[in-house]
Formats: C-alpha cells, structure tokens, sequence
C-alpha cells in the first residue's frame, strides 16, 4: 500500500530506515463517517491513529468539553496505548480517513528504538531539543573558501621601523604578525619572531625590522579552498600565509582563524570587531552575523547558546562604535544603555532600535547630542532599524541625568497610566552596553524601593499581559488569521512580561527572561514545574519564529512577528498549540496571583 502522509518527519524519523520500512507495511487505512465515535473514554486503544484526511475532537465525556482537535498528519492517541486506556473521547468531525498502527506493533518500535521511546514519554523541552538536533546539519569545512571572514588585513611597517615600534603595533592592533616593506620587497615579522630576535638573539629594541623579517613567503590565492591553505601550513610547518588577489597582498590568513572558522565563525566576528579602526569595518563585521546566525541554527545549536553569543557580538559592537565615536573625555561622562529584548539578552536576528542615555552632568547634553546622532547612524548602518515608538537616545525622552532618570521613574510608577507602566517595562530590562555603569546602578535601585512597588502598582504593572488574545479557539486549537498568528502578542510577550511582571513585585536585578524565572523559583514565587514548562515554551517560541525569520528574503525580517502555521510541520504544530495552552494557563496563574480581576 502507498502511503500518502509524510513519514520523514518527528517522531518517524527517530526509527531506523529499517524499522520505518516495518511500519510502512503495518499501517491500516480506516474510515470513519461524520459523528462516528473513534475512542471510548475509559477503553483500550486498539492502535495509535494517524490523520490522513479529516478531522477529530478530543472531547470531556463529562461536561462536553472539547480540548483539542486534529488534522492532517497529526497522531492520537498515544497516551491511550501507553497507559492501556482513554480518557477521553475521540469523534470524528467530518468524514475522516486515519492510518491505524496497531498498540502492539507500536509499543514494539517503542522498545526498539530509545529515541521513539524517549519522545514519547518526555515533557515538551526534550522533544524539542530531539527535534532541534535531528533537524541540524554541519557545514563541511573542505568546500569553505579562503575570503573575507577569514583573512585579516595587513598591519605594515617599514623596513626601518625599530623592533620596539613592532612589538607595540602589534600590541596595539592585536595582531601576533606585521607585514614589512622593504622597497618592492615584502616580507613578515611574527611574534614569535620578534622573541627569538630579541630575548635569545643578538637584536635589541632598536633594530631595525628588516634585519629579522623573512621575506620567503607563502601565500594562497583568494578564493582558493581552505583545505589548500591549511595543506601548505602543514608542509611548510608554519601558522600563516599570505593571501593574494590579482598578484596583490589582501591579507593574511592565520591557522587559529581557519580552525575557529571550521567551527563557527564567531572568532572572526569577534576578532573583526575589535580590531575595526572605522566605522565601515565595523559595518562589514556586523553584516557577517546573520550568516553567523543561520550557520549555526543549521548546525542546531540550542537557542539559550545563540542568544548568548549573539547578544555577545551585538554588545561589542556597539561598543566599539562608542569608542570610535565619543572622545574618550565623554566615555566616562555617559552610560548607553540597550533595551527591550537586546538588554533581556533575548535578541537574534536584528531588530528595532531600543536604548536609552543616562548623562552624568546635564552640561555635556549639547556635546553629546551630535555624537548620540552618529552612534544611532552607525546602528542603522548595522542593519538596526529606527524604533517606531521612538524609544531611542536620539529622542529626548529616553535622554537623562541620574537625578532625572529616577524621578521619571517615580513618575512612571506612581502615574498607574497604561502607557507610563509600558515604559517602565521597556526601562525595566535595562542593561549597560557602553560608557559609565556606575551611572546605571543609582537608577536601577529607583524602581526597586518597596514604596514604589505596593500592589496595585504591581498588579497594573502585570495586567498588560493580558493585553493580548492567546490565540487559541474555544475548542483548543490554534486560532489562525488566514493561517498566520502574530507569536509575540499572542506568545512571548505575555509570557515575557508575566515573568518581570512578578520580578518587578520581589525587586529581582536580573533581566533575562530564564534568569528571573530561576530567582522566582528559589524565592518560591513559581514552582519548578511551572518554570520548567514556561522555560520550553519561551524556547520553543523564540526557535520557531527565528526558522520562519531565516527563510523571509526580507533585510528587516528579524522584526517579523508572524508565524505562518500552514508552514509548519504536523510536529511543530503539536509542540505550538501545547506551548499556547502553556502561556493561557500562566495567564490564568498572574490573574490569580495579581487579583487581575479587581482591575
């Protein structure tokens, strides 16, 4: 019998090719008509169903109620044939077509295979990380090529130039190698060069470069394999060569670099962003984190990890540009803070600009002001679009002393108005990127004073969780607009701001959304369960927008918030609506803890 569903999917893809050929040849096509009872709560289950065409209700025998429903490709019911018994009732909507896997047939693949076993008898943050790592694949590092991510550019020196001057360009660009000229002549000096010359050779710090450069070099051509630059440092016994393009010197390309880029390529980003002496290198840099980000979501890398790295480079970045921007008489004179879901450490792909100013002297408004302008260039030149809200250092909202900071902040709170608390929020997952942290600390412990968190205020503070739909149907499913729902509002935000919600309640510092979730748990504000399922359901949320944002051909798609259900697999939408159920249920949970519904 040909099977028409899609077996090359989870949890399917956890057999053997072998014992996925076995199941093939035990699926049963059965029909039922519209109405027709499929499962009987309280009786055994002759088999595992999968739907080929129609749909069931999961239904309450009790009180009717329905708690999910079933399509194409979805399975039922597991459960039944683990537990030897139904809960529930299964009926079929319309017409229904299911292919039929006998209770023993699957409870023999179930003892076979340990991974089908383990998926089926786990919470949803397992099933997720076993999806995650089948759904990975490794770049091969034969077919990478020696180009731009991978070659430094040349520091040189003259051929006069004492060791002295060497030894401190190289401390100063961070390079362990120059490039000396010598006429038409080109030769290198390297670190270890520079230590043989002078602590064990004859050379002092006022030799001069030409006299222990090597001129001999070996070089690859840009564009060659780095599986060829890698076989000629092997030969020559050598951790450097020189990189080529029509004839002329572009770089050098290091032994370090080409293993950092087998693995990742975030070495390079990092290495790049520090030794950027423009705002044009640091444009190039930043253009290589979303190839960055998308190798290593291919390469299924848990999302905790790639936010961390990201939120790394991102903050780099920024700070770089600062450095290059503001005199170094201001660095210490002002505190550029990043906000929203960059200063949670919850960002990926790039999205608006969210950050805010504190100024130690209000005097230093007019110096800064035209610096504030460039660095907010520099971020667009990054690809980090103007925030729509404004909520931006180049507005003079999110522009303030010390002193005025903590008065807005009282303002905020004491205001109770809608908008106010949502700022207050925004503010709230502050974190310094650049400049003077001590500045921070004093505006921090303002909205931590016990007399500006009294209930109500919490509990106005909380309610905006609620502002938005759980896009679920009464009947338990996903409530789709034209097969798309928005995740943030109907997902992550709720649940996000539930969590600073009751972190703003007990004055917790932190700002990641995981980290607030631990401190809860310690304090025993939330139990382990509740924090364990919470922590899924963000993670899931943030890798399944971050799959459908890589394949938009939009330079803007990290703001996209739309997630196209239709898109999804029969396993996503399981793991989608089971984490939807989640964020109603902690819903219910702030509700109650908050007394929501006395406002």
């Amino acid at each position: 019998m040909t099977i028409q569903i899609n077996l090359n999917q989870p949890p399917f893809t956890f057999l053997s090719a072998e014992q996925l050929e076995w199941l093939t040849s035990r699926l049963n096509l059965v029909f039922f008509r519209a109405g027709a009872t499929i499962l009987e709560a309280g009786k055994s289950a002759p088999g595992v169903y999968i739907v080929f065409k129609g749909v069931v209700e999961e239904i309450d025998p009790d009180n009717g109620h329905v708690f999910s429903q079933y399509g194409k490709e979805d399975l039922f019911d597991v459960r039944a044939v683990l537990e030897k018994g139904c809960k529930h009732r299964y009926v079929a909507v319309e017409e229904t077509l299911c292919y039929l896997l006998t209770a023993e047939d699957f409870i023999q693949l179930v003892d076979q295979s340990d991974d089908f076993s383990i998926y089926f008898n786990t919470d949803l943050g397992t099933q997720q990380s076993m999806v995650e790592r089948q759904d990975s694949s490794v770049s091969e590092f034969i077919l990478s090529r020696v180009d731009e991510d991978v070659i430094r550019t040349p520091v040189y020196v003259s051929a006069n130039t004492n060791l002295a001057r060497v030894a401190e360009l190289m401390f100063e660009k961070k390079q362990d190698a120059v490039l000396v000229r010598n006429g038409q002549e080109i030769g290198i000096i390297t670190g270890t060069d520079l230590l043989k010359a002078t602590l064990l050779g004859d050379k002092t710090r006022q030799s001069k470069a030409a006299d222990i450069a090597q001129f001999d070099l070996i070089d690859v051509e840009f564009g060659e394999f780095l599986f060829s630059a890698l076989l000629k440092m092997t030969q020559h016994q050598i951790e450097r060569v020189i990189v080529r393009k029509e004839g002329h010197v572009v770089g050098l390309l290091e032994l370090m670099d080409m293993l950092s880029t087998f693995s990742t390529h975030s070495h390079i980003i990092a290495m790049r962003i520090d030794q950027s002496r423009s705002l044009k290198e640091l444009v190039v840099a930043a253009g290589r984190l979303e190839t960055l980000i998308e190798t290593l979501n291919g390469q299924g890398v848990k999302i905790t990890a790639l936010t961390e790295l990201i939120t790394t480079l991102n903050r780099r970045l920024i700070n770089k540009a600062f450095e290059l921007i503001f005199p170094e008489r201001l660095r210490r004179a002002v505190c550029i803070l990043v906000l929203g879901s960059e200063g949670r450490g919850e960002q990926i792909l790039k999205t608006d600009q969210d950050n805010a100013i504190i100024l130690e002297n209000e005097h230093d408004r007019e110096a800064v002001l035209p610096l504030l302008q460039q660095l907010h260039q520099a971020l667009l030149d990054f690809g980090y679009p103007p925030c729509p809200g404004g909520v931006m250092f180049i507005n003079d909202m999110w522009i303030n002393t010390m002193e005025g900071w903590q008065a807005k902040v009282k303002r905020w709170l004491e205001s109770g108005k809608p908008d106010a608390l949502m700022n207050m929020a925004i503010f709230m997952d502050a974190e310094v990127v650049c400049g003077n942290p001590e500045l921070f600390r004093p505006v921090k412990q303002s909205w931590q004073l016990e007399s500006l968190r009294s209930s109500i205020v919490s509990a106005l503070f909380a309610k905006q969780a609620l502002n938005f739909e759980t896009p679920l149907t009464l009947l338990g499913n996903i409530r789709e607009d034209h097969g798309k729902i928005d995740i943030k509002k109907g997902g992550i935000f709720p649940l996000v701001h539930g969590i600073r919600s009751l972190a703003f309640e007990q004055a917790i510092d932190e700002c990641n959304t995981l980290e607030r979730m631990e401190i809860l748990q310690q304090k025993g504000i939330l139990d382990a369960e509740t924090v364990q399922g919470l922590r899924d359901t963000l993670l899931f949320f943030l890798r399944v927008r971050l799959r459908q944002q890589l394949d938009m051909d939009d330079p803007n798609r990290g703001l996209s918030q739309q997630l196209d259900v239709t898109q999804l697999r029969s396993v996503d939408r399981n793991m989608l609506r089971h984490a939807l159920h989640r964020v109603k249920k902690f819903k219910q949970l702030l509700t109650t803890h908050f007394h929501l519904d006395n406002f």
